[in-house]
């Protein structure tokens, strides 16, 4: 081969190179940031988020995904209202409406827990059933936690005369209680109850929902002027998306949720997380995971201006948003 052919064939090879420019050009598969705020610790109620990343959900939807925590429901809607530093988040819709009430700029996107599971939790041998049961009692309360709400509502509820009910500030956990320093405490049924429980102790439980405070609970947020920005709706959406693949397996396959959560958080108790996944189970039947309705809606507002819990009436449209 000549020197003149061999310099045709080189040039016709490099033809078919795609050039180092072109190459250049082509943007990397970045994955999408975005940092999710959680109302609390990370618990076996969370666990939706948590197995969505461990899933992969969040991946293969082309995001990055961190938690954060804040102390209580009020405070994340409060947080994720700012926009400062958090868009998206958990609260709880009785939460949700109170804060929309007040002026601040999120909206529900989804509804995990369709009814308030939220107890009044007692040493067995006190044998309180009935909220009347509280006169004479002192029952523990969190500054700053959506249950002080859930219990006003309570009281309104069953007529209560608060005065014959002691009160006392304490933390979250139920050292309080186990240390007979109070008679009664407040929490969601699957966090301090089913520790105790999963203990072996003699817990009675006075469930909200059984007396009259029937209202949305769990569910995701988002800020609105992040939904307003394309770019943001579209990441809330698949948040949306992948936290459902994560509840539908703690809804559908308990057992495996438990042993997967297990995992990802092991100085966890395994057989409180076994109790408190099953619990988390049973608040996700019903609708699809997920599913908020304007019925749902309206209902939990009615219920919220009928206990006085609002600053001012709400639409069904200025507290969630419906695709």
């Amino acid at each position: 081969m000549t020197r003149a052919s061999r310099r045709l064939v080189l040039a016709a090879a490099l033809t078919l190179l795609p050039s180092l420019s072109s190459v250049a050009q082509t943007p990397p598969d970045v994955p999408q940031k975005v940092e999710i705020l959680l109302d609390w610790k990370a618990l076996p109620t969370y666990a939706g988020f948590f197995l969505a990343r461990e899933m992969g959900a969040f991946e293969r939807r082309g995001l990055e995904v961190t938690f954060a925590e804040t102390q209580g429901a009020i405070s994340s809607a409060e947080m994720i209202g700012s926009g400062k530093q958090y868009w998206i988040g958990s609260s709880s819709g009785i939460a949700t409406a109170i804060a929309c009430s007040k002026g601040q700029p999120i909206k529900s996107l989804a509804v995990y827990y369709a009814k308030t599971p939220t107890v009044i939790y007692t040493r067995g041998e006190d044998r309180i059933a009935h909220p009347r049961d509280l006169y004479g009692k002192t029952l523990g309360l969190v500054p700053g936690s959506i249950t002080n709400e859930e219990f006003r509502a309570l009281v309104v509820a069953n007529r209560l005369d608060r005065s014959k009910i002691q009160e006392k500030t304490v933390n979250w956990n139920a050292y309080d209680l186990v240390e007979k320093k109070v008679d009664a405490l407040i929490d969601y049924d699957e966090m301090a109850p089913s520790e105790l429980i999963a203990e072996g102790r003699h817990i009675m439980m006075v469930r909200l929902a059984d007396f009259g405070v029937r209202a949305y609970s769990l569910n995701l947020i988002v800020n609105d002027a992040a939904w307003a920005d394309p770019a943001r709706r579209e990441i809330a959406q698949k948040v949306a998306e992948a936290v459902q693949e994560g509840y539908n397996m703690v809804r559908e396959r308990p057992g495996d949720a438990a042993l997967h959560f297990s995992r990802i958080f092991p100085r966890l108790a395994p057989r409180y997380v076994d109790r408190s996944i099953a619990t988390v189970s049973q608040q996700l039947s019903g609708p699809p995971t997920g599913t908020q309705t304007r019925a749902g809606w309206e209902a939990t507002i009615k219920t919220l201006v009928q206990l006085g819990l609002l600053a001012k009436p709400v639409t069904v449209d200025e507290v969630a948003i419906f695709n």
